[in-house]
């Protein structure tokens, strides 16, 4: 049986989870269906993962010797890295900390999925041992909310991102994502292809994300510290650039929190 998805697993720092995650990976791997990629440039307990899981073929260990300074930067390398290592397959990017729900490939062989578009389904957070679904922020759907602050898609993670190949290796040749020091992949590659309006929603919950450990969110997640709006700011300018988007009341709001926060 061929390939028909390939599951890139950004392994870096979590050495506690990655056995985890990739279980959760080889739980969907029908009949082979699924390649399993682990990029990485250290893991501590490299040699154990590998003799874990030296059975599977499907499941590759992929070390890069490069690492860039920056964390989002260096998510989006690795991604870039582990492409040489795919044709055309849909892609499903993964935290290292994160979890397939056991029955997503499945699922998505059930949908009529358009390879033109990129889509992100929904996920459920878990919190020590409890678990719960992010609700729908009701005011962004506002037409006003949207003209004056943004219109930018809801509950935008990593690993719900499901998305062909081909439209992954266009997004690297014919943007350079590396402009933004704080913008992961998965906001760059959304509002990307949501300003080509080639971006889709799907109900389905098919991933957990693991929250309060080490994760690029959690450092970002603090309003009143000066790189949550520099973060912003990036998002802004990146709006701007993709669809000539202001954003107003939302910019000036983050542009006076960055002259007054040091």
């Amino acid at each position: 049986m061929y390939n028909k998805y390939i599951a890139i697993i950004t392994a870096e720092n979590k050495e506690k989870y990655i056995a985890n995650t990739i279980n959760s990976c080889l739980k969907n791997s029908i009949n082979a269906r699924l390649k399993i990629i682990i990029i990485y440039t250290h893991l501590s307990n490299e040699k154990f993962l590998k003799h874990k899981f030296k059975h599977f073929k499907n499941v590759i260990f992929l070390k890069s010797f490069l690492k860039k300074k920056y964390p989002t930067q260096d998510q989006l390398y690795k991604i870039y890295k582990a492409l040489k290592y795919v044709k055309n397959e849909w892609v499903l990017l993964l935290d290292g900390d994160d979890l397939f729900k056991y029955n997503k490939i499945k699922v998505l062989d059930q949908l009529e999925l358009d390879s033109e578009k990129i889509y992100l389904h929904s996920h459920e957070t878990q919190v020590g041992k409890i678990k719960s679904v992010p609700k729908d922020k009701i005011y962004k759907k506002i037409f006003l909310y949207k003209k004056l602050f943004n219109d930018w898609p809801e509950k935008i993670n990593t690993s719900s991102i499901v998305i062909k190949a081909d439209l992954l290796k266009k997004f690297y040749k014919n943007y350079n994502p590396y402009k933004w020091k704080y913008l992961a992949i998965d906001v760059q590659l959304i509002l990307y292809y949501f300003y080509k309006d080639k971006y889709k929603y799907l109900i389905e919950k098919l991933t957990t994300k693991i929250e309060s450990i080490n994760n690029l969110d959690k450092s970002f997640s603090n309003i009143f510290k000066k790189k949550y709006w520099v973060r912003r700011m990036e998002q802004h300018e990146l709006t701007k650039k993709l669809s000539g988007k202001i954003n107003c009341l939302d910019r000036l709001i983050t542009f006076l929190f960055l002259k007054t926060l040091r």
